[in-house]
């Protein structure tokens, strides 16, 4: 019996949950049985509708989050991993007291552990305090005080459930930060570096006739060059360097953003300023995010922190061209550990300029060579079935 875990409904709109189905599929498809612990859905949360089916052999355990709950309270059950989901996983305990974990968020593994599980394997999405810290900069000094006390809390739950397990990661940079993190008799640990999957059925080129449908079917425009971003709103994206960036560039251009965040707002105030509006689409969370991928031309990864780059990953598979910062620009990502340097044009300073420079230069590559030669990327080596057997061997 294998059981996932994850904090997230295990149909939300996110690289995470994208990753806990890709899974779940192999099992189904393998006709194994597995259990998924995640919470109820969130008041007006964005679902993926088209993923409520877990398919055969899934048992659902859903558990309430306690984030809203009197938080005096909630402290002092957090060490645990939270009232509600400790009683989920001893329920499971009592029921499958060998299987094998495999989690995705730490309060899972804390929970776990408390109920009796011992052999839980932990695939780490990021470091919360490095994440938080990027969202610092440009806040507000009353929401820095919330984001510092959440550094100090979740930091120290994440750090003591990075010894309660089996450790996983899907970059070297990410292994770095998690061997950083780790202290004392643990810090030798071992962390095994494992690649996500990547589903051809849904992530492949499209033809130049099929482009234009889907441009249609988006109501993007036909006759515009179009950049293309995906993710989360949020500091660490380097939202406010793209958006400089695109501002530098020619009206034969387009920008769309798909995606959702707190960020939004202040996105849109840019927008607005800069007299972008006629140019720029912002289409929100999509649980059909490939149809964006195979309408636009070229994906910009304006990231400073990004622990893998999954969205590289859906891009190359479709065949578009990618512009990013680079590794000597100081920011913190994978992005060229992915081993696409080949179709990726890298900025070499953290700002605007140069990264419009990039943007430009993908461009022109893209209209040059075409999805066909950038789509030599091969997805054979990024299998859910290869991740799942290296997280359960």
């Amino acid at each position: 019996m294998i059981i996932f875990g994850n904090r997230g409904h295990y149909s939300a709109i996110g690289g995470v949950e994208n990753s806990l189905r890709g899974m779940l599929n192999v099992v189904s498809e393998r006709q194994q049985q597995a259990t998924l612990v995640c919470r109820e859905p969130l008041i007006n949360e964005s679902l993926d509708i088209a993923s409520l089916d877990l398919g055969s052999g899934i048992d659902l355990v859903l558990y309430r989050d306690e984030f809203n709950q009197n938080p005096f309270k909630r402290l002092l059950s957090l060490r645990h991993g939270g009232k509600a989901l400790l009683k989920a996983y001893c329920n499971v305990y009592a029921r499958f007291p060998d299987a094998i974990l495999i989690v995705r968020h730490h309060m899972h593994v804390l929970a776990a552990a408390r109920a009796g599980f011992r052999d839980i394997r932990y695939l780490v999405p990021s470091l919360t305090t490095n994440q938080l810290r990027q969202e610092l900069s440009g806040t507000p000094y009353s929401r820095k005080l919330t984001i510092l006390l959440h550094m100090l809390v979740d930091g120290w739950l994440q750090s003591r459930a990075l010894t309660m397990a089996q450790l996983f990661v899907f970059s070297e940079s990410m292994q770095r930060q998690v061997r950083h993190g780790l202290r004392g008799p643990f810090k030798d640990n071992p962390i095994k570096l494992v690649r996500p999957g990547i589903d051809s059925l849904r992530f492949m080129p499209a033809t130049d006739r099929k482009k234009q449908q889907l441009r249609v079917q988006l109501g993007l425009p036909l006759g515009k060059k179009l950049f293309l971003f995906v993710g989360r709103f949020v500091q660490a994206k380097g939202l406010d360097y793209l958006i400089d960036a695109f501002g530098r560039l020619s009206p034969e251009y387009s920008l769309v953003f798909v995606g959702e965040g707190e960020r939004e707002p202040s996105i849109r105030d840019s927008i607005r300023t800069l007299g972008l509006g006629d140019r720029v689409f912002i289409v929100g969370r999509t649980s059909k995010v490939e149809d964006f991928y195979r309408a636009c031309d070229v994906f910009v990864m304006s990231s400073i922190y990004e622990p893998l780059g999954q969205t590289i990953l859906e891009a190359a598979a479709c065949g578009i061209r990618i512009a990013a910062y680079g590794p000597n620009s100081g920011v913190d990502t994978a992005t060229h550990e992915l081993g696409l340097d080949g179709i990726i044009d890298y900025a070499n300073e953290l700002d605007g300029e140069s990264l419009a420079i990039s943007m430009m230069k993908a461009m022109e590559a893209q209209i040059e060579k075409g999805p066909a030669y950038n789509s030599k990327f091969s997805t054979s080596s990024n299998s859910w079935a290869t991740l799942l057997d290296r997280l359960t061997e």
